[in-house]
């Protein structure tokens, strides 16, 4: 029986095709991906591997092609010649494959070695942002911390000056007021006495005028001496809310106050304290009658409490005509006073600055003009008496 050649030679050239045919494919889809993503290395590789199996699978294919055309036009002979060209170009192929593989063991190394780099790059990169991060809150932290000392150390020379200006007028106040204080006394009760036996209308009227304005000098001489105490406060435990209900309850019962509201907003967490209440309440009853004149006796009046670092807080809030900015800083000062010629002293204020200061608390004042004043009343939060402090 005679074996044809046919279908060998069909299918060593049907499957020479084919082989060229899926290498390039290979490769087509290897370029594809890599395109993706140019810098994984594992693409890179498969690039490279199936370029050198498509030059395998051109140069085997084409050897077997070439082979069958020379056998099946009797040129064994020239395919025996060629023969050893076609196989040795095949040995290259599989060594540059090889080649390619040897190659790529080291790249990986390299670039195993380059993505750590970059993992600890990157790390090092967001301890860097974050230490800046923290540097410029540290920085920014300390700049207020030096604004706030700035402020803090601004405060107090003010303060020790407001301090020294007080003290040396106190002792000036105190000099002035024993020395007409008595010769006032001598005069209303020579005056008194002449109220008695005048019998004339008009000269009873002219003893009456001496009489009010020398009682008036005899309130400026008090106000001096009290301004120029300066005894320790009396203390004992006080509840701040009674103290304040009883000053509100004084000051109702004046006509004065029949057009305005005085409302109060309480804390519920005020602390009982060390405070001498006769003096505390001079100090709301001075700040209550002023915020009232400054409302023209017509207004809202805001009493609030609060308790904050360690600290109890009184604010006095009218709905007055306010300060003008250029006395805010002066309203402390002794003798100084906005109110007409007759109705103030201009002691008040200083001596409740002095009450608070020797109670060794604070007290602050914010103004905007035409619309209202609030005075700020710091006191610490201290509920230990001292035994010698205390009232009998």
């Amino acid at each position: 029986m005679e074996i044809t050649y046919y279908p060998v030679l069909f299918v060593d050239v049907a499957g020479s095709v084919l082989m060229i045919l899926f290498s390039f494919l290979c490769l087509k889809k290897a370029l594809n991906l890599r395109g993706q993503d140019n810098e994984n290395v594992i693409l890179s590789y498969l690039v490279w591997v199936c370029y050198g199996l498509a030059i395998f699978a051109v140069s085997r294919s084409a050897g077997h092609i070439l082979k069958q055309a020379l056998i099946i036009n009797d040129y064994f002979e020239i395919w025996n010649e060629i023969r050893p060209f076609s196989g040795s170009v095949n040995t290259f192929a599989f060594i540059l494959v090889g080649s390619i593989t040897i190659f790529f063991r080291q790249i990986w190394k390299i670039y195993i070695q380059v993505v750590d780099d970059k993992k600890e790059l990157e790390i090092t990169h967001s301890k860097l942002i974050s230490l800046n991060q923290n540097l410029e809150q540290r920085v920014a932290e300390r700049t207020e911390k030096l604004r706030k000392e700035a402020e803090q150390r601004t405060l107090l020379e003010k303060q020790m000056a407001q301090a020294e200006k007080l003290a040396a007028t106190g002792e000036l106040s105190a000099g002035v007021a024993h020395e007409i204080n008595n010769p006032l006394g001598i005069i209303l009760g020579y005056n008194q006495l002449l109220l008695r036996s005048e019998n004339d209308q008009q000269k009873y009227e002219d003893l009456k005028t001496i009489e009010k304005h020398v009682k008036h000098c005899k309130v400026i001489v008090e106000d001096l001496l009290s301004f120029s105490r300066s005894s320790k406060p009396r203390k004992k435990l006080y509840n701040i809310h009674e103290i304040l209900d009883d000053v509100v309850g004084f000051v109702k019962s004046h006509t004065a106050f029949n057009n305005t509201d005085i409302i109060k907003s309480y804390s519920n967490d005020i602390p009982e304290i060390c405070i001498d209440a006769e003096k505390i309440k001079q100090v709301f009853i001075n700040l209550i009658m002023n915020a009232n004149h400054a409302m023209n006796f017509s207004g809202n009046l805001y009493i609030k409490t609060l308790f904050e670092d360690e600290k109890i807080r009184i604010d006095l809030e009218d709905t007055g005509e306010g300060i003008d900015k250029d006395n805010l800083s002066r309203i402390f000062d002794p003798f100084f006073t906005t109110k007409p010629t007759g109705k103030g002293t201009g002691l008040g204020l200083s001596v409740s600055y002095g009450i608070v200061k020797n109670h060794g608390g604070d007290i602050t004042v914010a103004s905007v003009k035409n619309s209202g004043t609030t005075f700020s009343i710091y006191l610490p939060a201290d509920n230990t008496c001292i035994i010698g402090d205390q009232n009998e």
